[in-house]
């Protein structure tokens, strides 16, 4: 069944991201939130949310929406509420589609183990790469579904090597297309800082040790590039 709604469990800055980009995708938006103070800084923003508690049976949740038709985003900063709040969803909705935020690859981990179908790790720039770089409606489409449903296409990062014949090379030297049939999105620039040089932009990057590139593709051709950007391979 399509997904016609969505649950957004926390309301923090990258939440504020999910919630900008899924708008358009759901005809029906439900903002859940733990304290007094994220439900001040959404009403302040305009949108309507409502108090959780994470011991909640979830009445609510199957009161308001089709749970079938329902994805639910669970974007609590803090790592161990947000697994709590995975397996207290899991334990009442055994075929729920859940989309997790994970703060790094220990987290990606438990919130997995936890009953996660999607991990959103914070690095992996997710939702503000469809509204930083990608105008396209049909290309927002295919983005949506790689990072919030079900879909055989992935996001991959990669670091590349000082072993690697990418390093040295500008961006363009390489057709990701053609050679490793994957799409670059950004390259994230080691020297400064986690900055962002997107792909659609036109800067001809040069690419060093340590840079980051972001990819999206078919697993088996993301891990070959990824291979190849460690120097694995050649």
């Amino acid at each position: 069944m399509k997904q016609t709604c969505a649950a957004v469990f926390g309301y923090n800055s990258y939440s504020k991201e999910v919630i900008k980009n899924i708008k358009d995708n759901y005809d029906n938006i439900g903002i859940f939130v733990l304290s007094d103070e994220e439900l001040v800084l959404a009403h302040h923003d305009g949108l309507m949310a409502e108090k959780f508690d994470l011991s909640d049976d979830w009445k609510s949740i199957e009161e308001r929406f089709d749970v079938e038709a329902l994805v639910v985003f669970c974007t609590l900063k803090d790592d161990a509420q947000n697994v709590f709040l995975i397996i207290s969803l899991r334990s009442i909705f055994d075929k729920l589609s859940i989309v997790a935020l994970a703060q790094n690859n220990e987290s990606m981990l438990k919130v997995k183990s936890a009953g996660a179908n999607k991990v959103m790790p914070i690095l992996q720039i997710a939702a503000s790469v469809i509204g930083d770089i990608l105008v396209k409606p049909i290309v927002t489409s295919v983005l949506h579904d790689v990072l919030y449903e079900d879909s055989d296409l992935s996001i991959m990062e990669m670091i590349v090597s000082s072993s690697s014949a990418l390093c040295g090379t500008h961006l363009y030297d390489t057709h990701f297309k053609r050679d490793f049939d994957v799409v670059l999105l950004a390259i994230v620039d080691h020297e400064m800082g986690a900055t962002f040089s997107f792909a659609s932009h036109g800067h001809n990057h040069h690419i060093d040790t340590g840079d980051v590139l972001v990819a999206i593709g078919y697993k088996e051709k993301l891990e070959h590039l990824k291979r190849y950007a460690q120097g694995e391979i050649s």
